[in-house]
């Protein structure tokens, strides 16, 4: 029997007296653990049955508290998702009645363009607003013209001072004709500052009628584009309400939908008799304005002129002080300098 100082282990051994591959137990020594074959000590382990299975036992069930759920919105979602789509609830349903009215609206005006609906006509006020498109145009193309005179005289009164300029130079280099020479810059020089205050006449009267077509006249046919959109769609559902009060078979349906359709009339009917109403009283403002307005301008405009022509210049400089027409004279410095230079030669 081994010593407790040694360790057993099955080893197989082949010797000379013994068969191949026979099984025998070999001894080691502790210390000399470098001739164990697997790096092990001790005996193999034994093989142990597997546990007697016992079935499982019966436990009572616990009971728990119940968990507290998140409160919700105030539209009783707590899911992110159930938020989204609450909250995006009101803008599908505008989006949904912009959608219908807007098609309503083509609608309408398609059929009103090939004669297949009928629409609401004031012909008081349809002649109104042609008359003022037509004056419009009008007043556009003098506001055109007025554009192109005022550059033609700017670029002859750079002439006036370029030729004034220009005789005074040779004043100096032709002393035999000093009193010619100086005599023509001296006209040139008095066109100079009547063109001046002219220029500035026509200045004045370019941003009146500037303002008053792209200002006055396009805030009044801002109104009158919202009245004949209000329009269109009143007519839209005065056609639609027709349909449904003419229709042969009157069920719930039909008779909710004409209800329906009867609260949205109403509504569009009072926005259109409002925008209206807007559109007279902007075109009644506007006749009034421009009379007084351009009365004086035309005044204005017509005294400048008559004053240029005939060479009055104390009268041109009353026209300008009448209506408060500020010039910038570059003719005045001008004048100074080259008659200072003159009276030395």
């Amino acid at each position: 029997m081994p010593s407790n100082s040694s360790v057993g282990s099955y080893v197989d051994v082949n010797l000379d007296n013994s068969r191949e591959g026979e099984q025998k137990y070999v001894t080691f020594d502790d210390d000399d653990t470098s001739q164990q074959p697997f790096g092990n000590s001790g005996p193999p382990p034994q093989h142990q049955p597997p546990p007697h299975h016992q079935p499982p036992q019966y436990q009572p069930p616990r009971h728990h508290a119940p968990q507290q759920q998140p409160q919700g919105d105030l539209n009783g979602s707590s899911h992110p998702q159930q938020q989204c789509i609450a909250l995006e609830t009101p803008k599908l349903e505008q989006l949904k009645k912009w959608t219908v009215s807007n098609y309503k609206y083509t609608k309408q005006l398609v059929s009103e363009r090939f004669g297949h609906s009928t629409k609401t006509i004031d012909k008081e006020l349809e002649d109104s607003i042609n008359e003022l498109r037509q004056s419009k145009i009008q007043y556009n193309n003098l506001l055109k013209e007025t554009r192109a005179m005022h550059a033609r005289y700017e670029a002859l009164l750079n002439c006036h001072r370029s030729l004034r300029s220009q005789f005074q130079t040779l004043i100096s280099h032709q002393p035999d004709l000093q009193d010619q020479l100086q005599a023509n810059a001296t006209t040139q020089s008095i066109l100079e500052r009547n063109g001046e205050c002219l220029l500035g006449a026509i200045k004045m009267f370019v941003d009146t009628l500037n303002t008053l077509v792209n200002v006055t006249y396009q805030d009044t046919f801002l109104t009158i584009k919202n009245y004949e959109a209000a329009r269109i769609d009143y007519d839209a559902y005065r056609n639609e309400l027709t349909v449904l009060q003419n229709a042969i078979v009157q069920t719930d349906a039909v008779k909710n939908k004409q209800l329906e359709t009867q609260v949205i009339f109403e509504e569009r009917k009072q926005r259109w008799e409002k925008l209206k109403s807007d559109t007279l009283t902007k075109i009644k403002l506007l006749h009034e304005n421009k009379l007084a307005v351009m009365k004086a301008q035309l005044d204005m405009f017509n005294n400048a002129v008559i004053a240029y022509f005939s060479g009055n210049g104390d009268k041109l400089n009353e026209v300008l002080s009448e209506y408060h027409i500020k010039v910038k004279r570059l003719s005045e410095d001008d004048v100074t300098t080259k008659s200072f230079l003159a009276s030395n030669n």
